[in-house]
């Protein structure tokens, strides 16, 4: 077997025991794990090598012990990260100006560059602060360093890199010789400390590998990736042990590769854990789906959870929450039917105990809220014990039968309370909130890497491949752009600085020497080498890394297809359709109905004989079905007062104002209990202040729309409001509610109903009317003369738009109906006896099981059965037939 490091260039230090530095810690153990395979012998001295970093701050610490510098308290870079954001989150509250930056991704940022500033010595540059003055970003991170370095004093702390300036300081007593594997390069402070420690020989490896770099050439992206997956499964089914993939652009490439992987390996269902596969970079253990849905749990008691988390925490496997019946449905479906963007934890807890009272969810979230553990501040110490407490409520990971992935991962939680602990030492007493929020950030430090076979298929990124030894490699997407990569510009480092500190990609030919080098060295520790890339990325032309050679012509290009276009194709022959009809006797809709069954046949046979339920998209405010059903309440609370025009011309405006007022009220309390009974608050849904506004809209377009009804010419009185009645079409009876029929003085009857957007005339009109609601109405009482939707915008000014030919409604003349309706009738009789054929014909249809996939051309807009009926594949088979024909 193939070692995993480049043993000859190592092996004479190995032989004579000197140290041997490596950048990485990955290298370093290859490095021995090669060198201990070799061995012949039973016993043998461990070898020495180390990275560099493990290995300086060792020396450090001997210095602390033998008194040549002074003791303090190394951070690690967990409890770093944690004190710079607590500086500067609290730097940003104290200036309390408006910023687009987050304080966490601030903080990160500004460790960077201070980091950057200690590794490239820029303490030399004369008055280095003096040029951050002319910025605002620069002058606020200057500012932050002082904060964070005063925090440092106050604990009498250092970080990592200030401990090796303290190294350089240091006179030793004897230099010894240790070898370095010299890629990457090191910064230049641990070179410095590095070069006053011990003399240093540099351990260049060989470039004399003859084989040559081929390079492919795809379409896309994904099409190279597959072919990597492809390449991978075919090089170790012919033996090859050592087989490395390089991803330049892990970030991007890894989840797409690593699906490809599985269906290659056929490891995506109950061998899932069976790939034979090493990832680098590992997974941060917060994203894993087991801590992923404790920490929803945990951070539900100081955060709404969205929708999707929240039906996430729901499903999951690791939580006692379901249980054995229907509860968890009807607690998802009262919950969709809220249309609530989020959900506090409170209000999960009211709709547990209205909805699944004995579910397993419904009793942690009342021990939940009974308890008193998360109130006030404590130490992280503290906080730690609560959120074990916190664990055991919720009975996690719930799930008997672990896998070994799982057990591994549930193995770092103490690990991860430790960390939490450390934390203590550089932060003062917190909130729980924060508390969570610091273990989350402790859990995402933790990189989570399964145990696999060293033997496996190694993934990695550009520096992890360096130094190792493989019998085949692929590097995958060397583009420009990408390999090299340029340095980005640091905001917060004056660009003069930057300049000087050689910090950013100014110089082109070095970023190309760099990134030479490193080809180089995955060309000499490979047996065979595929360097990779794409010609296109999201409809943009991409090209290859200069330093590639020409692409090879005869590299193969497999085409990534779907596995089931691969199965022979399948037919079954179907029975003959037949219409299913509706019993005599059956009421089985409203004015839906006649309105679906005209626009489309196939869409009311869907919704009115299956009735499937639809869930309606979360919105931001109220509703339109909701405001809606507010004016529509409004209205009826103030006509049921105020019964004619003559009693409304006799209010005064003070009187009217009240009498508006009381009906907006009553209607608002109305919706709001029956959105209580449904198990949740509207009011608190959409926020009081958003409540307030609506109720200031309600009253100002109720105020508009009363003025409007006083204008009217022909004096009325109000008949009736929401009465029920039925229909007979046919053999089909409807119920229809009118929202209100006005009685005339003159005589007659005329239908009003309330939208928020009036449609035109020509929508009643036609075989296919688009609103045949108003036209059924007049088939309820012959003394009907007249029909109107009442328009109520509350961004347009109200109208009312009325078709009829007795009644005037504005101060203008009513044109003849004739023109009205665009010649459909001449005379009122006419019109109604044409509607009333339309609707039986439409009635019998449906009636008769007529469900035909035949939309008007307006129909699918906003239809959401498409996945049902298909019209979109009905149509493009439809236009290839028609193609083939011509």
């Amino acid at each position: 077997m193939r070692a995993s490091a480049d043993l000859p260039l190592f092996s004479s230090y190995l032989e004579s025991g000197h140290l041997i530095l490596t950048p990485g810690k990955r290298l370093a153990r290859q490095i021995i794990r090669s060198w201990l395979s070799e061995l012949t012998n039973t016993v043998a001295r461990p070898p020495s090598v180390q990275p560099v970093d493990a290995w300086l701050e060792q020396q450090w610490r001997n210095a602390i012990e033998a008194g040549r510098l002074p003791a303090a308290q190394l951070l690690s870079p967990l409890q770093e990260q944690a004190l710079w954001q607590h500086v500067v989150r609290e730097d940003m509250a104290k200036r309390g100006s408006f910023s687009l930056s987050h304080p966490k991704s601030a903080a990160l940022r500004a460790q960077s560059a201070w980091h950057k500033l200690l590794m490239h010595n820029a303490e030399r540059i004369q008055n280095l602060w003096s040029f951050f003055e002319y910025d605002d970003d620069c002058d606020v991170f200057a500012s932050w360093v002082s904060l964070f370095s005063k925090q440092l004093a106050t604990r009498g702390a250092i970080t990592r890199y200030q401990a090796y300036q303290q190294l350089c300081t240091v006179t030793p007593e004897e230099k010894p010789s240790v070898a370095l594997y010299p890629y990457p390069a090191l910064p230049p402070l641990t070179s410095n400390v590095l070069e006053h420690l011990c003399q240093v020989t540099r351990l260049h490896p060989a470039r004399d590998n003859q084989n040559p770099c081929k390079v492919a050439e795809f379409s896309t992206r994904e099409e190279e990736l597959w072919a990597v997956a492809r390449w991978a499964r075919d090089q170790s089914v012919n033996g090859l042990q050592r087989i490395g993939i390089v991803l330049l652009d892990m970030a991007t490439d890894r989840g797409v590769l690593e699906y490809n992987l599985r269906e290659v390996f056929d490891c995506l269902d109950a061998s899932y854990n069976d790939l034979p596969v090493n990832f680098s970079t590992g997974m941060p253990l917060a994203s894993t789906p087991m801590y992923r849905d404790l920490l929803l749990a945990l951070e539900w008691e100081v955060r709404p959870l969205t929708s999707h988390q929240w039906l996430s925490l729901l499903r999951s496997p690791y939580l006692e929450v379901s249980s054995a019946g229907h509860e968890h449905l009807q607690l998802i479906s009262a919950q969709f039917r809220s249309g609530s963007h989020s959900i506090k934890i409170e209000q999960g807890l009211h709709l547990g105990v209205m909805f699944a009272p004995e579910m397993k969810l419904t009793e942690i979230l009342r021990r939940t809220k009974s308890d008193r553990a998360t109130s006030g501040i404590k130490s992280l110490a503290e906080w730690a014990e609560v959120i074990r407490y916190r664990i055991a409520l919720w009975r996690w990971p719930y799930r008997s039968g672990l896998d070994s992935i799982e057990y591994q991962q549930l193995s770092h939680l103490e690990d991860s309370f430790d960390a939490l602990a450390t934390l203590a030492t550089v932060l003062p007493h917190q909130h729980y909130s924060r508390a969570l929020h610091y273990w989350r950030e402790c859990l995402a430090a933790t990189m989570f890497q399964p145990k696999t076979p060293e033997d496996s298929i190694q993934v990695l990124g550009p520096l992890e491949a360096l130094g190792g030894q493989f019998d085949a490699m692929w590097v995958c997407g060397a583009q420009q752009h990408v390999f090299p990569t340029p340095r980005r510009l640091e905001p917060f480092i004056p660009a003069a600085i930057q300049k000087q500190l050689q910090l950013t990609g100014f110089d082109d030919a070095r970023l190309k020497e760099e990134a030479d080098t490193m080809l180089s060295a995955w060309i000499a520790g490979s047996a065979k080498i595929i360097a990779s890339y794409h010609c296109w990325d999201q409809d943009l032309p991409r090209y290859p890394s200069e330093l590639l050679p020409p692409a090879t012509p005869s590299a193969e290009r497999i085409a990534h297809f779907p596995s089931a276009w691969a199965l022979d194709r399948i037919t079954e022959p179907m029975p003959a359709e037949s219409p299913l009809a509706v019993n005599s006797d059956s009421q089985i809709g409203g004015a839906s109905l006649i309105k679906d069954q005209a626009a489309c046949p196939f869409r009311a046979f869907i919704k009115h004989r299956f009735r499937p339920t639809e869930v309606s998209d979360p919105v931001i405010g109220l509703s339109a079905a909701e405001r809606g059903a507010l004016f529509h309440d409004a209205l009826f609370h103030f006509w049921r007062h105020v019964h004619s025009q003559s009693q409304l011309l006799l209010l005064n405006d003070t009187e009217l104002s009240a009498q508006v007022d009381s009906a907006v009220t009553e209607a608002m309390a109305a919706i709001e209990r029956s959105c209580e009974g449904r198990g949740f608050s509207l009011r608190e849904r959409v926020g009081a202040s958003c409540w307030d506004l609506e109720k200031q809209v309600l009253l100002r377009v109720m105020a508009e729309w009363m003025a409007l009804e006083k204008s009217r010419k022909e004096p009325f009185f109000v008949d009736q409001l929401e009465i029920e009645h039925t229909l007979t079409l046919g053999n089909m009876t409807l119920s229809l509610r009118p929202d209100r029929i006005d009685r005339m003085e003159a005589g007659g009857s005329l239908v009003i109903d309330y939208k928020s957007r009036a449609p035109a005339k020509t929508h009643w009109l036609g075989d296919k009317p688009q609103e045949p609601q108003l036209p059924l109405y007049t088939l309820l009482d012959e003394d009907i003369q007249g029909i109107a939707f009442g328009e109520l915008s509350v961004s347009d000014p109200v109208k009312i738009v009325a078709l009829g030919e007795r009644y005037t409604l504005a101060n203008r003349e009513t044109p003849p109906l004739s023109r009205q309706t665009e010649g459909f009738a001449d005379d009122w009789p006419t019109l109604t006896r044409r509607w009333k054929e339309v609707l039986e014909r439409l009635a019998a249809d449906f009636a008769q099981g007529e469900a035909a996939v035949d939309p008007t051309p307006t129909a699918c807009q906003y239809c959401s059965l498409s996945p049902v009926c298909r019209i979109q594949h009905v149509d493009y088979a439809d236009a290839r037939s028609e193609e083939a024909r011509s």
